[in-house]
């Protein structure tokens, strides 16, 4: 707005783009409902604070029947799907067989292979930024660890990782192993020109 106007006109004034202020926030600027006050030294007055994203799985817990050959490994041989995954998160340290066998191994000497795949789960939120609450992750295997491997294969295949039997982290793109599935933004040839 332009500040050569008296008090009077700039209430008449027509509102134009919103303005950028440098002025440190008052304690009027501060969402009193929320309790917290604005930081950022430089803010748009009539623009709202831009939020940091939630993360959030690619697919819910339940939709397993949109993969139904994995839903069907998974729900009669969990080891299988639980090794290909484990070979992702550990960036290919060990192949998908050696996952089978200890997933395997601990399942039938304990009954409790469902927490080997829940650490994974684990690691595999932290490492993706997901939401990693380990007590619910945890559970989350506990009470229904076919669901949990589902979309936790889904969630790897929407990062862009080839999970077909047998591929492997070896058999991956190049840039899935530069990048370890994690998203960028795509680049632009050439960047932004403006043209006249």
């Amino acid at each position: 707005m332009n500040s050569s106007l008296p008090n009077d006109d700039k209430e008449k004034a027509p509102q134009s783009a919103p303005t950028v202020s440098a002025a440190a926030p008052s304690s009027s600027d501060s969402d009193s409902s929320k309790g917290e006050a604005r930081t950022n030294s430089q803010y748009v007055d009539g623009a709202p604070l831009q939020q940091g994203v939630v993360p959030v799985w690619a697919t819910g817990l339940f939709e397993c029947f949109d993969d139904i050959p994995t839903c069907l490994i998974t729900a009669f041989a969990p080891c299988v799907t639980f090794g290909q995954i484990a070979e992702m998160v550990d960036r290919g340290q060990n192949s998908w067989g050696v996952y089978v066998l200890l997933h395997a191994g601990i399942l039938y000497f304990t009954g409790c292979g469902c927490l080997l795949s829940a650490y994974y789960r684990v690691k595999m939120s932290n490492l993706y930024k997901l939401p990693a609450d380990p007590l619910i992750n945890i559970l989350v295997h506990l009470i229904c660890e076919p669901c949990a491997l589902c979309q936790e294969y889904r969630e790897l295949q929407a990062r862009g990782f080839n999970m077909q039997l047998g591929v492997g982290w070896r058999g991956q793109s190049p840039e899935i192993q530069q990048t370890g599935g994690f998203m960028v933004a795509p680049k632009v040839p050439g960047g932004m020109n403006k043209q006249i």
